[in-house]
């Protein structure tokens, strides 16, 4: 080792010098002089580490690298390497986690050097294969146990949730929360007794639809902006058209001249358990999305009902997304959800998209408890006055 001074930083560019020549022995000799000589940093443990690798000294590398991560935590190349050492040991967790952590530091750097960028891809790519071969795994395990087949698709959303498919959404009601009552996105039809005699009227409330537009007296911006409310001119859509509403009933009160003209509606309704609270529901009303509009992400004003569309006109690129499901709508086919999670819409066609809206209690309410909630919001209502909501 006569060929190094007695300048202990030159320990370092030997060893390092060393390593590029293919001298793994060298260059151990050489990084263990710096250590000696107080020039131990990440840097250095992490060069031999690499030098032991080159050897096949297993044990000897990861002392090294748990060396180099003891000074410097978020060393990057320490990182890759440890993620390294356990893909080669088989304990993919493991080398996912260092990976993870790694991939989470390059992000931070705006423009990586060519060889750190080839580094991360890398990682990257191993953490992809790593994904699907657990999914693989589950996916084998648990269609031996009946994933896939009717009266699993409670756990077949759970699974997407633990591998990521699907973010979680829960209940942020704006303004009452009812505690206890189960996180369901969408609920089946097949729960409401009274869905197949209002679908069976489909036509008849189409018909009447129609001349509604025909004739759009009474059809205005669902979001009318008010005195006595701040504007906020929410994503454009306050006092727009390309959203509009023909209410039948509105804050729980009939619009006696349009119910007139929508006697067919308003039969087929008369067996629905509508959500009544004085002075706020029920509220129906014909929907109207002009092509080319959404309608953004929100919630309601509470969890203790759900909002049901009947659609009516529905042409292609038609959606509605609650929480991390997104659903076409089928003409005449009812379709309910709980609108305190967050959902949005939208009519990405060329023409009308029309729903009829209406709110029920949630079925697991019980009658004591839905009497209770209607008692108390108007209560409200009586003392701090009466105002509309956003309910699609």
């Amino acid at each position: 080792m006569s060929r190094f001074t007695s300048d202990p930083k030159t320990f370092v560019a030997g060893g390092f010098a060393a390593l590029r020549r293919g001298a793994p022995q060298e260059a151990i000799g050489a990084f263990r002089r710096a250590i000696s000589a107080g020039l131990g940093d990440a840097d250095v443990w992490f060069g031999l580490a690499g030098a032991q690798r080159s050897l096949g000294a297993r044990d000897e590398e990861l002392a090294a690298l748990d060396q180099a991560l003891n000074r410097d935590t978020r060393h990057m190349p320490s990182l890759i390497a440890k993620g390294d050492w356990y893909a080669r040991a088989g304990d993919v967790r493991a080398a996912d986690s260092y990976y993870a952590a790694a991939l989470k530091l390059g992000a931070l750097i705006n423009a990586p050097p060519p060889e750190l960028r080839r580094q991360l891809e890398r990682i990257e790519a191993a953490r992809q294969q790593y994904r699907q071969d657990y999914e693989a795994h589950l996916t084998s395990a648990l269609t031996r146990e009946g994933l896939g087949a009717p009266g699993a698709e409670r756990f077949a959303h759970a699974l997407d949730l633990l591998l990521g498919r699907r973010e979680v959404f829960v209940q942020q009601p704006r303004h009452f929360y009812f505690p206890e009552l189960p996180q369901v996105q969408f609920y089946e039809r097949e729960r409401f007794d009274w869905a197949p005699a209002l679908e069976s009227a489909t036509p008849d409330i189409v018909e009447e639809l129609r001349a509604v537009v025909a004739n759009p007296a009474g059809v205005a911006p669902y979001m009318e902006t008010t005195p006595d409310r701040p504007r906020f001119n929410t994503n454009g859509l306050e006092n727009n058209p390309d959203w509009s509403a023909f209410f039948l009933i509105k804050n729980g009160v009939e619009v006696e001249e349009n119910t007139r003209r929508c006697p067919r509606t308003m039969a087929a309704l008369r067996h629905v358990p509508l959500c009544r609270i004085d002075g706020r529901t029920p509220s129906v009303l014909f929907s109207l999305l002009k092509p080319g509009t959404k309608i953004p992400p929100h919630n309601g004003f509470m969890n203790a009902r759900l909002i049901c569309h009947l659609p009516l006109i529905v042409p292609p690129d038609c959606a509605l997304r609650v929480g991390n499901e997104t659903r076409t709508w089928t003409e005449g086919r009812v379709v309910s959800f709980d609108d305190s999670i967050e959902h949005e819409a939208w009519n990405y066609s060329s023409e009308l998209r029309s729903v009829l809206i209406f709110d029920v209690w949630k079925p697991e309410l019980t009658e004591q408890e839905r009497r209770l909630v209607s008692t108390m919001l108007s209560a409200i209502n009586d003392y701090q006055g009466r105002g509309g909501e956003w309910v699609e």
